[in-house]
């Protein structure tokens, strides 16, 4: 069995299915009901109902900055499905494509992005895997990182 949550909010209305007797139980009392959620899923549940409608509210936003001579990214548009075409030194080409419910904006003659979604698991997760292409290398600094990230340089060895 599954029941439905409406969240409505300012950018979306979000439909969230529940599943019964996993997450909650409904009690019908002398045509009074009851929802009981399960304990172990109380702060799951609710964090992810606050996350949702920050959402649908308000939207992620989430930047990216790319650090390196010849790196850069571009944005392509292949099949009517938007892709970034991630420059990065590599022999071969690397098209990474963007979800449906996501948005992009590349800026610093292409070597930053900032991503916006009303996800934010959706945000976290793509942001990772972009930056998984190139991390970023801490003895030249070079490659992927968050501009509030605190990067220490490693001295190498002088031979």
């Amino acid at each position: 069995y599954s029941e439905y949550c409406f969240i409505n909010g300012i950018l979306l209305n979000y439909k969230l299915k529940l599943k019964k007797h996993f997450i909650f139980n409904v009690i019908n009392n002398h045509n009074k009901f009851y929802l009981f959620i399960i304990k172990n899923y109380f702060r799951t549940f609710f964090s992810l109902i606050l996350k949702i409608i920050d959402g649908v509210s308000f939207g992620y936003k989430a930047s990216l900055k790319l650090k390196g001579k010849g790196l850069r990214l571009q944005l392509k548009k292949l099949n009517n499905i938007l892709q970034i075409y991630l420059k990065l030194g590599y022999s071969h080409k690397i098209f990474f494509k963007l979800p449906s419910n996501m948005w992009i904006y590349i800026y610093e003659r292409r070597r930053s992005l900032i991503l916006f979604s009303l996800n934010y698991c959706d945000l976290r997760n793509i942001l990772l895997k972009i930056r998984s292409y190139y991390p970023v290398n801490l003895y030249k600094i070079r490659g992927f990182y968050e501009p509030t990230e605190l990067i220490k340089q490693k001295k190498g060895n002088l031979v």
